[in-house]
């Protein structure tokens, strides 16, 4: 079983130099080259999102209010609790609405790896997963009828072997494919 706290996770500038993100685990952990990556980025003022070619994004704000996206002349609007899922190879710029948010995000290059993040927010059995990172201030889970308790940002590592229920709190739920 594998508990990875937030103070664990890999902290890294964006490519952009605008902000940080915290890589919760890739297919290469620490450095370029991924074909999948999950990582928190908090993100605290209006700015321009960091270019990944031929990469599918999907984002869940995990703290903090709305957020939108104007992705090459559309309008995605992120909201807390609700997946978001936009092309990292496009230009996007960045809107808070209500000051600073947390997002989560989901990166699969295409036709390399894919992936579907799901907010889960009901207690009970859960589908099997890679991973879960606890979304609200704490997640309870059990796990093979052993009881963890996450704080924020906390993720549940290698899942895809263990039964997982949900007891209390949000979590996003990450397969990979």
């Amino acid at each position: 079983m594998v508990i990875q706290r937030f103070a664990e996770h890999l902290k890294a500038p964006w490519p952009n130099g605008r902000g940080t993100s915290y890589e919760i685990a890739s297919q290469t952990p620490g450095v370029s080259g991924w074909t999948w990556r999950v990582a928190i980025a908090p993100v605290v003022e209006d700015c321009d999102f960091s270019h990944f070619e031929n990469v599918h994004r999907q984002l869940l704000i995990i703290s903090g209010g709305e957020m939108i996206l104007n992705v090459g002349g559309e309008t995605v609007v992120c909201k807390p609790g609700e997946v978001a899922e936009f092309a990292g190879d496009i230009a996007t710029t960045a809107k808070l609405v209500d000051g600073p948010i947390v997002d989560l995000n989901l990166m699969t290059v295409r036709g390399k790896a894919s992936g579907v993040m799901t907010h889960c927010t009901r207690p009970g059995l859960l589908p099997k997963a890679e991973m879960l990172v606890a979304a609200s201030e704490t997640a309870q889970i059990s796990v093979d009828g052993e009881n963890i308790l996450l704080q924020h940002q906390d993720a549940f590592l290698n899942a895809s072997n263990n039964q997982i229920k949900l007891i209390s709190g949000t979590v996003a739920h990450i397969t990979l494919a």
